[in-house]
């Protein structure tokens, strides 16, 4: 797989409990790699348009603004189908790991040509 030409940009803001990942994908067809929290949290398609598989079952496609419920444990990905996609992630930030991060069961990379 061809690295995206704009790679993923990540903002973290930790406040009153809530832990807030904002992904921003300027590009359609990127994909963000597959993984899992310990903890369920919600996944919240700000704007744009991705597709998202779940313990690769595809799900759907899901337009912003969105709600999506990913369960402890299961792996997930997304795949922008639109550009300047954005991505709230939002987790328990009392079930973090010492640094503030959300506990991550399994995390994948993916193999990238240069």
């Amino acid at each position: 797989m061809k690295r995206a030409p704009n790679q993923p940009e990540s903002q973290i803001v930790i406040y009153a409990g809530i832990y807030a990942k904002t992904w921003t994908v300027r590009d359609r067809g990127t994909l963000l790699p597959q993984h899992a929290h310990e903890f369920s949290h919600l996944s919240y398609i700000v704007s744009g348009v991705v597709r998202v598989w779940c313990e690769d079952v595809e799900l759907g496609d899901f337009a912003g603004p969105r709600a999506i419920r990913i369960e402890a444990r299961a792996k997930h990905r997304f795949l922008t189908l639109s550009d300047n996609v954005v991505i709230l992630c939002l987790h328990n930030a009392d079930r973090a790991d010492p640094d503030g991060e959300p506990l991550i069961a399994e995390e994948h990379y993916l193999p990238l040509e240069d």
